[in-house]
């Protein structure tokens, strides 16, 4: 009994000491969390700890995978603060159920000298004054100034400012049938009255509009938009039709003058990124097959006839392919990378220099089932991915933005609504 009360003590001694140690490091204090990653990279110590077959199993499969706040080459400093949209906002995100958005309530950013223009997928549109304020402040919440705006949509694929105007992908319906549009307003803190740029002179239930970029084409400024057509597990028919807008990427003079098909082919684009001769999007497969494609005028990127991903009912009883596996074989552009484990790939940006020495041009793309960025690198011709590395964030992330002048990187967090910010 003498011994039982002994071992019941040194039990009891230990247990508290463990929950100490465990309290300590948890808090980082005397910066043990730093010297237990300096000292164990990636999972080490949590391998010493856990010894389960299942949980090694994981950990094996995470061999030299970095976290938060380590990448392979920076220590990352990661942060996020919670957007007090309006009410609207948090309505339509309960009646808006569909594969894109779901339960979340999509936004999209962008950079208007020090502010930042929040959009979010009702058409709202929102400003947060001076962002880098914003930044180094210590409040967890932002509220933004909701702005007076005539635009009339029903959902809104992406937001873009150019000079001194913003402009509004988006869809409405009418007369039973989804019509695709892009709207513009000058930037006016007394309201914004929104023109028409561009509008679909058909119509089609499966029909959406998506990522614009400013691009210049044969010596006229205008904007290239992607569109897309069909459901879960339904291609639209008109997506390999030269007479339809839908499954292309379009480009759309300025000037009012026609528009034209680009490039086609296309399932559903959720990046675009346009310097000079070079564009590249990031493009949703389906099952697996999300892809990078660096686009040429009036190339076809094959969809839906080919991709390396299968239909999102595929089984593995069933030895039957859905679509054709090899691009350049049957006459389409291939990929420049396709993610086999779909990773619902969505924005794409160019890090600057002034970022990190190790990550000179290189590119951020951003995902939704993911829940990761990916650091990627080109070769010089922007046709081979040289390099990947992911760093995990924990949420879904639509939009991806760079303020230089803080030299931090702006994440659009839609599962709660929230703002991340990622610097050195």
């Amino acid at each position: 009994m003498k011994y039982f009360k002994y071992f019941s003590y040194l039990s009891t001694l230990s247990i508290i000491f463990v929950l100490i140690v465990i309290i300590l490091i948890s808090n980082n204090v005397f910066k043990l969390k730093e010297k237990l990653y300096s000292n164990y990279p990636n999972i080490e110590l949590r391998k010493k700890v856990f010894n389960k077959v299942s949980v090694m199993h994981h950990f094996k499969n995470d061999y030299n995978i970095k976290f938060l706040p380590f990448s392979q080459f920076e220590k990352l400093d990661f942060n996020k603060k919670k957007i007090r949209f309006n009410e609207q906002y948090y309505e339509n995100q309960k009646s808006k159920v569909s594969i894109s958005y779901k339960k979340y309530g999509t936004f999209f950013i962008n950079l208007y000298n020090e502010d930042l223009i929040l959009t979010d997928f009702s058409g709202s549109i929102y400003k947060i004054k001076k962002i880098s304020n914003v930044i180094n402040d210590k409040d967890n919440d932002i509220t933004p100034k909701n702005l007076k705006s005539d635009l009339a949509t029903d959902r809104v694929f992406d937001s873009l400012i150019f000079k001194d105007k913003i402009y509004i992908s988006n869809s409405i319906k009418k007369d039973n049938c989804t019509i695709i549009k892009i709207d513009f307003a000058k930037l006016n803190t007394n309201g914004l009255n929104f023109e028409n740029l561009f509008n679909s002179k058909d119509c089609s239930n499966l029909g959406s509009v998506g990522k614009m970029q400013v691009y210049k084409h044969r010596n006229k400024i205008g904007l290239l938009l992607s569109t897309a057509e069909g459901g879960y597990d339904k291609p639209g028919g008109n997506i390999q039709n030269n007479n339809s807008i839908l499954g292309k990427i379009l480009f759309i003079p300025f000037d009012g003058s026609e528009h034209l098909i680009f490039s086609k082919g296309h399932r559903v684009i959720q990046g675009l990124y346009a310097d000079k001769n070079n564009i590249i999007a990031t493009e949703h497969g389906p099952r697996g097959g999300d892809e990078i494609n660096k686009i040429m005028e009036l190339g076809n990127y094959g969809w839906p006839i080919v991709s390396l991903g299968e239909k999102y009912n595929f089984n593995y009883e069933n030895k039957k392919i859905s679509y054709l596996k090899d691009h350049k074989k049957n006459g389409f552009n291939e990929p420049i990378f396709s993610f086999i484990q779909g990773i619902g790939i969505s924005e794409i940006i160019k890090l600057p220099k002034s970022f990190s020495d190790f990550y000179e041009n290189h590119f951020l793309i951003g995902s939704l089932n993911g829940r990761s960025l990916y650091i990627v690198k080109f070769d010089n011709t922007l046709e081979k991915v040289l390099s990947i590395e992911q760093i995990f964030i924990n949420n879904r992330i639509r939009d991806i933005k760079y303020i230089e002048k803080s030299n931090v990187i702006l994440l659009a967090l839609e599962e709660k609504g929230e703002l991340g910010f990622i610097k050195r």
